[in-house]
């Protein structure tokens, strides 16, 4: 059993070897009554995991042998589950799309064969041209009495060339290409004609795909992982008081997306934030001057130009953006550590490599550990000096706690997941703990597209929804489970319960304020951008009254309009004279909108379909004259822009 084995093997506090009748610690810790509580603790987890509750201690091996082919059969019964509610003929639809094949090459082929003609029809023409010159060149030099051989060859064979290319191009070409460009129009013609037939025979199982569906299917594969509806007002309430999570309204960040969820009770969410930031930009700007200098040489004076270019720069304010992708964790475990640990690429290093790394910096790092003893600080190193540098987090304030979440079992699966990279992505993620809240930034997260829309499904070929609809979702699972893999490395991660938590009775809004922002910025941009703004906008949000599932929003957008500017800049040139250098400069000024929006919350609890509470949302919309176009449908919400604003 693990909990006998960790027992056995590890002092509960420092989780250091320990010899195996349990004798001997080989760090400064040692505390028998919090040994058994381990023991307790790991026991009645083993003892959850036999009552239903699924645990994940191996990770990376479980993704290999059980998780990735299980999510595949659940993908391919998902898909064919829609296959079968919306009733569309797949033979039918295989059948058109052989049909649209067959006429694409059909159009493919008579394209070149136009494209040859063209040609040909291009170059008689240019004959035809060469010819007339030529033979009106010939006629009238030997009208002019000039017989010589040339005029004659000129006109004697130019006529006749001029006359035969003339009658092909007409006969001939002219006749095929009215032919094969009619041929084209009719295989367009056809070709429109079972395009139409093809999205008809698929708008069926088209209008089946949803947003959300990719965390759908990961909850079936891995049901320890759940994931939210929406990220309410008390999931982020929940966030702040239970795990002080920091929830500044900054605004510099805006949430272009968020999707919450809870492992045992302990709640998450993955974001994806747009960041701004005001830098600096440097413009150049240069002349070229020129003087003459006189100098008595060879008994004479000598008088010479010279030129110089000279060069100015200077420094502007300038707006910055850029995109950042992570996850933040809440638990209690450990509440009082802080560390930061950054990715070392550990993958890309063979085995040799690594243990040099080690080799090299554990000398290091016991020195730091010396030095803090005498200093009177708490760092030590770990026995495994594998994980102790790989890992990183030197910078950690309380080395009980550390030991307590990074047992042997831990370090042995992060350095698993740190050190492969067939089936994970090896180290590329950055891990920093505060206190009760977790941050894992993945480097892999960031190129991948999670708010996939469901029109990226949508097709007329049903092999090619197919296609798409398995490889995204099974590259999706991929990359959202090993966004986790680092914490569920952490076996008491998955095994702390967190405590009873008491809700409000009343919150501003029925959805959380980042959930408003994952909601507008899904939208238009244009429709809340300001006119003047050449810049990335961050969009921020107010909520102004929430009533019956519906949360009315004030939308601020925060922009910069641009300004063409010139400053001039002296500078002592060869010439012994200061010149003005102008230097061309954008400014960036602020500008921002406000719009007013309606998000309603479709509530899942009612019988009616989703189709019926849309249908009747709209309605309701229609009659207090809001317009179609003003109208979205995001995820979980139908959205309204009610006052575009100024």
């Amino acid at each position: 059993m693990l909990w006998i084995y960790l027992v056995e093997h590890s002092c509960s506090i420092c989780l250091e070897t320990i010899d195996m009748e349990g004798r001997k610690c080989y760090n400064t810790f040692n505390d028998r009554f919090r040994i058994n509580k381990m023991n307790i603790k790991i026991s009645e987890g083993i003892m959850e995991e036999r009552a239903g509750i699924e645990y994940i201690h191996e990770p990376l091996w479980e993704y290999k042998n059980r998780f990735k082919d299980k999510h595949k059969e659940n993908v391919e019964e998902y898909f064919n589950d829609l296959v079968e509610k919306s009733q569309v003929n797949v033979e039918e639809n295989k059948e058109t799309v052989k049909q649209i094949r067959q006429l694409k090459s059909d159009l493919d082929n008579l394209r070149t064969r136009i494209s040859k003609f063209g040609l040909l029809q291009a170059l008689l023409i240019l004959l035809i041209i060469v010819c007339a010159a030529v033979s009106v060149i010939g006629i009238a030099n030997i009208i002019q009495g000039f017989f010589e051989t040339a005029n004659i060859l000129m006109a004697s064979i130019g006529v006749p060339v001029f006359c035969l290319a003339l009658l092909v191009l007409i006969k001939i070409l002219h006749p095929k290409m009215k032919e094969l460009k009619k041929s084209e129009s009719e295989i367009r013609q056809k070709l429109d004609q079972w395009m139409k037939t093809a999205w008809k025979q698929m708008e069926p199982l088209n209008q089946l795909f949803e947003e959300g569906i990719g965390f759908e299917l990961f909850q079936r594969t891995v049901p320890l992982i759940k994931f939210d509806k929406v990220f309410d007002s008390r999931k982020l309430d929940y966030f702040i008081k239970r795990y002080g999570l920091n929830v500044r309204d900054d605004k510099n960040v805006s949430k272009l997306y968020v999707h919450s969820g809870e492992i045992s009770g302990n709640p998450f969410y993955i974001a994806h934030d747009l960041v701004h930031r005001m830098g600096t930009k440097t413009y150049t700007g240069s002349i070229t001057i020129s003087w003459t200098t006189s100098s008595y040489e060879n008994g004479k004076w000598v008088t010479k130009t010279h030129s110089q270019v000279l060069t100015a720069s200077l420094e502007k304010p300038c707006p910055y953006y850029f995109e950042n992708k992570y996850l933040v964790y809440g638990n209690e475990a450990a509440p009082d550590l802080v560390f930061r640990r950054y990715e070392t690429d550990a993958e890309n290093l063979t085995e040799k490599q690594i243990n040099r790394k080690v080799e090299r910096t554990i000398r290091k790092l016991n020195k730091k550990a010396e030095k803090s003893v005498r200093t009177g600080g708490n760092y030590t190193v770990l026995g495994n000096s594998e994980f102790e540098v790989l890992f990183g987090a030197t910078d950690r304030n309380n080395e009980v706690q550390f030991r307590l979440l990074f047992t042997p079992l831990a370090q042995k699966q992060l350095l698993e997941l740190m050190k492969e990279k067939e089936y994970g992505y090896g180290d590329e993620f950055n891990f920093l703990k505060e206190r009760k809240i977790n941050f894992i930034y993945p480097k892999h997260l960031q190129g991948f597209n999670i708010d996939v829309k469901p029109s990226y499904f949508h097709s007329f070929d049903f092999e090619e929804i197919h296609r798409k609809f398995t490889e995204y979702n099974n590259e999706f699972f991929r990359q959202i489970y090993f966004t986790f893999a680092p914490l569920l490395a952490i076996p008491l991660y998955q095994q702390h319960k967190p405590q009873e938590f008491i809700y409000q009775d009343l919150y501003d809004s029925f959805a959380s304020f980042y959930e408003h922002e994952n909601v507008v910025n899904r939208m238009n941009a244009t429709e809340f951008i300001h006119p003047l703004s050449q810049t990335r906008n961050i969009l921020k949000t107010r909520i102004l009254k929430s009533e019956a599932n519906c949360d009315t929003i004030k939308v601020t957008s925060y922009g910069y309009r641009t300004e063409p500017r010139v400053d001039y800049v002296s500078k002592m040139g060869g010439d012994g004279m200061m010149h003005s250098i102008p230097v061309h400069w954008v400014e960036y000024i602020p500008v921002e909108k406000e719009t007013e929006v309606a998000i309603h919350f479709l509530n899942e609890e009612k019988k009616e379909t989703s189709a019926d509470k849309i249908r009747k949302i709209f309605a309701d919309l229609r009659e207090r004259n809001v317009k179609d176009e003003d109208v979205f449908k995001i995820g979980s919400f139908i959205v309204s822009i009610i006052n575009k604003g100024k």
